[in-house]
């Protein structure tokens, strides 16, 4: 018995913790590892590669200079031409060389995307890091940068940026801040979904990421999937010992100056971080994409994990209310289908009883139950409390008070064996009483 009322007591959570579990597993299983080769690649199709945005900037006449080190991106950066250095896994960059590129010189953009607080400290960088969110939030822009104005709502809010230190440009809730340090302009983007094959067509991703990218004729495009071992020779040599690919896998141009030849109609290329402003690109409510619930100030009050906790215990609840066959709600009285013979009533009570460990309640209901008969069989309001009665009993059987009371009203310790006694003695005054006075 008391294994069962164990598990009916253990399986709602068991079930709650399971479902955590699994919810877990299944999220760290989707998602990409900076180390896996598709990674935000440039040259690969796979879901969490960057094929299409890559063919995207290549159409719209932007060269993608794809690095496979650090050392060979610094350089090529170096070589005075505007272009933008993209670093898509800053964690896996060396520290020497991820410290670098603030300096780098003032033509060239910087972009990293999502690194965290220890990344951001390496760059050399003064910025508060916030998050990671459990996924990527897609908000409205909530600022005026020609780019952002043509994206309208992304997913770039899986960690924010607090650039208090910078005069920056701050959109998508801190998930994009732009900012110049005393030499190159460095944007931190809060997450890698804008740049995903699988996530391009969500919200304004990819238009974020190419009108991010495409501001510059010349992307240097850092693919890094191993952590790089410390520097042993000039970080700036003569020659780049990284092959130069475009994503097509084809040989691309090394010649340091970063032009393509095909220039893109209506570059409208600027040395200022935050882009061309544009009337109108502040107003998040009129680009749409917004949702009423989760922007609400109520839904921003408090955050995530709290929603997801509230939501876990009313499965809790949910799952426990099933557990114990329970009825969410006020019981319905409703009519017995047959007739049922009282013996069997009382037996199986009994059962439940027993079956619950309630021999308190046993007890009290046989003490009830004689407590009115005696009550009747005296000519006494029903309602007639047990001191009343007892005091009745005691004047015609000559009984102490406190003994009576202590039989119509008394507790029973955790036996069986007491209950039976108690029981019995119940049974035995109230037949007594009641054959005492009837041959009166």
């Amino acid at each position: 018995m008391k294994s069962r009322r164990w598990m009916r007591f253990a399986l709602p959570f068991a079930v709650v913790a399971g479902l955590a579990t699994f919810t877990g597993i299944a999220h760290v299983v989707q998602q990409s590892e900076p180390t896996d080769a598709s990674f935000l690649s440039p040259t690969s199709g796979d879901g969490d590669g960057a094929r299409r945005l890559a063919d995207r900037l290549a159409g719209e006449g932007v060269q993608v200079d794809v690095r496979t080190g650090s050392l060979g991106a610094l350089a090529a950066a170096a070589s005075g031409a505007p272009a933008t250095v993209l670093v898509t896994t800053p964690g896996l960059v060396n520290p020497v060389y991820l410290g670098r590129l603030a300096s780098l010189p003032p033509q060239i953009r910087v972009v990293l995307v999502a690194p965290d607080a220890e990344q951001v400290r390496l760059a050399g960088l003064d910025i508060a890091v916030g998050g990671p969110r459990w996924t990527a939030a897609a908000p409205q822009p909530g600022c005026a940068t020609g780019f952002v104005n043509t994206a309208g709502p992304a997913a770039a809010l899986r960690r924010s940026y607090d650039p208090h230190g910078y005069d920056a440009v701050r959109c998508y809730q801190d998930g994009l801040v732009e900012f110049r340090t005393a030499r190159a302009s460095m944007t931190l983007i809060g997450a890698a979904d804008p740049f995903r094959n699988d996530r391009a067509d969500e919200h304004g991703n990819q238009a974020l990421a190419a009108g991010l990218l495409a501001r510059e004729s010349r992307v240097i495009w850092l693919d890094l999937h191993e952590r790089e071992p410390d520097p042993v020779a000039d970080p700036f040599p003569q020659e780049d010992p990284d092959p130069v690919t475009t994503p097509d896998g084809e040989p691309g141009d090394d010649t340091g100056d970063g032009e393509s030849g095909n220039g893109r109609p209506g570059d409208d290329r600027q040395d200022d971080p935050a882009g061309d402003p544009q009337d109108g690109g502040q107003d998040g409510e009129a680009q749409g994409g917004g949702n009423a619930v989760t922007d609400s100030p109520l839904a921003r009050a408090f955050p995530p994990a709290v929603w997801a906790t509230l939501a876990l215990l009313a499965l809790a609840a949910l799952a426990l209310a099933a557990a114990s066959a329970r009825r969410v709600g006020a019981p319905v009285a409703e009519p017995l289908p047959v007739r049922v013979r009282a013996a069997e009533t009382v037996r199986g009570l009994g059962g439940l009883y027993r079956r619950a460990g309630a021999r308190g309640n046993s007890l009290a209901t046989l003490q009830t139950a004689a407590c009115l008969r005696l009550a009747e069989h005296f000519g006494m309001p029903p309602d007639t409390g047990v001191d009343e009665v007892a005091e009745r009993v005691a004047a015609v059987t000559g009984h102490p008070v406190t003994e009576v009371r202590h039989t119509l009203g008394g507790g029973v310790e955790d036996s069986d064996e007491e209950l039976a006694r108690a029981a019995t003695t119940v049974q035995n005054l109230v037949r007594y009483v009641t054959g005492l006075t009837r041959g009166m």
